[in-house]
């Protein structure tokens, strides 16, 4: 098994070898390719043989000599060759089990494979590293790796988990500490399971390792508030209270003072889900060092905010024609609404349109979750000539929803426009004018 060619760059050494979307590239230097990391590991040579799967099947051995750093221009349909590594724990909050019937096939993986948190940030249990894995982490030097903590306990961290055996972490964190990778962990936290005590403890024993460790062997610690849908069927899984959210985040800032003055860094954070809960003001974005956990909610709206605040100043002073919609979920509309206000006050006729997530039975608040069929019940047919949605409702390289309604169909059902754009100021700016 080798890798699948989807991109050939133009005048690349590839094209100049003959190789074509659909060739797999099976090896190189006679070793073989599991995944991106091995293709990445070995393509750095300056001589070498590539062993190739053409589409009819024939097979070619290719000799190239290049630069060390020069790339051969290749991408490839997936990032692992070999197959998913799936997740075998029975998670009392997974996610994936709580959607809605019927879903989308690729929504069901269940993905707990060292090397996506390596290639994508991908948060992964360790509960399934083998030796040989341990091994290559250190020779290939995969790090950062993101791991799903939860809890310190091992007892405790069996029943999150859904594990017939004591979950163990803390060794392990340790041994790929010293094969040289550093973490970044996240604790799911579930109101009256990890918190209050359990989550003291799990907090000392990351700062202690971090602190041991010559900082960072733990990088940073991300606080997430347990996400529940209308579909979840645990008795003992509940949404946190607005008490409950604000002692989190309290408990969580007097960590960061001693923190930094030990560290020089806040190491530990709180979900912007977790400053909403407690309605409570975003921290600057001053407070996040380098965002290591932006992708899990960790930042995302201060630094917006942050971004926002530079790029306002600047805005074009004839507004857009027509009648505009931001679409957003209801915990992105506390961000979403001063951009909204400031639009309105400069002459742009635009309204923000917060959607309820019917999809997923209710509950869920978070924009990227907003569904196509959500937005056609919160939008009226024909009254504007323009919505505006950020890309993280859709999937990554296809222009659909999770609930696989395209977006050409979704501006059919809702006869307006509909213009796409990275979740950031910048890009909806250029998005609203053009």
């Amino acid at each position: 098994m080798g890798g699948i060619i989807s991109v050939v760059l133009p005048d690349s050494i590839a094209e100049e070898l003959g190789l074509e979307p659909g060739d797999e590239l099976l090896s190189i230097n006679g070793e073989p390719l599991r995944d991106l990391i091995d293709y990445n590991f070995h393509s750095d040579e300056e001589y070498m043989q590539l062993t190739v799967r053409k589409a009819d099947g024939e097979i070619w051995e290719c000799e190239v000599e290049k630069y060390e750093d020069e790339d051969l221009g290749l991408s490839f349909s997936a990032n692992v060759f070999d197959g998913i590594r799936r997740c075998a724990n029975r998670c009392l909050f997974c996610f994936i089990d709580q959607l809605p019937p019927n879903p989308r096939p690729s929504l069901l993986v269940k993905d707990d494979d060292y090397r996506m948190s390596f290639l994508e940030g991908n948060y992964i249990t360790c509960t399934n590293l083998r030796e040989a894995d341990f091994q290559r982490i250190a020779e290939q030097r995969l790090s950062p790796l993101y791991v799903s903590v939860h809890c310190i306990d091992p007892l405790l961290r069996q029943r999150l988990l859904g594990r017939k055996k004591p979950a163990e972490i803390l060794l392990t964190l340790q041994r790929l500490i010293a094969l040289g990778c550093s973490i970044h962990a996240q604790i799911v936290l579930c109101p009256g399971l990890n918190d209050g005590q359990a989550l003291d403890d799990t907090l000392d024993a990351l700062y202690n390792l971090a602190a041991r460790s010559g900082h960072p062997g733990v990088e940073s610690v991300a606080i997430v508030p347990v996400g529940l849908t209308g579909y979840q069927k645990h008795a003992e899984l509940r949404p946190f209270t607005q008490a409950e959210a604000a002692a989190v985040v309290e408990n969580v800032e007097a960590r960061q003072r001693l923190y930094y003055a030990q560290l020089g860094d806040n190491f530990v954070y709180a979900a912007d889900e977790l400053y909403l809960l407690a309605q409570r003001a975003f921290p600057p974005a001053s407070a996040y060092g380098q965002f290591g956990q932006i992708e899990d909610g960790v930042g995302m709206a201060a630094l917006f905010l942050s971004q926002w605040e530079e790029l306002k100043q600047g805005l074009p002073a004839e507004p857009p024609a027509g009648k505009l919609a931001l679409i957003s979920g209801k915990s992105g509309s506390v961000v979403i609404r001063p951009v909204c206000e400031e639009l309105q006050r400069r002459g742009v006729d635009i309204e923000l349109v917060v959607v309820p997530s019917r999809w997923f039975g209710g509950q869920v608040t978070v924009t990227g979750l907003v569904t196509g069929s959500d937005i056609v019940a919160a939008v009226p047919v024909g009254k504007y000539d323009r919505i505006h949605i950020p890309s993280n409702m859709l999937k990554f390289d296809a222009d659909i929803f999770l609930d696989d309604m395209r977006v050409d169909e979704l501006a059919q059902k809702l006869q307006t426009e509909v213009r796409i754009s990275e979740p950031n100021p910048a890009a909806l700016l250029c998005s609203i004018y053009g």
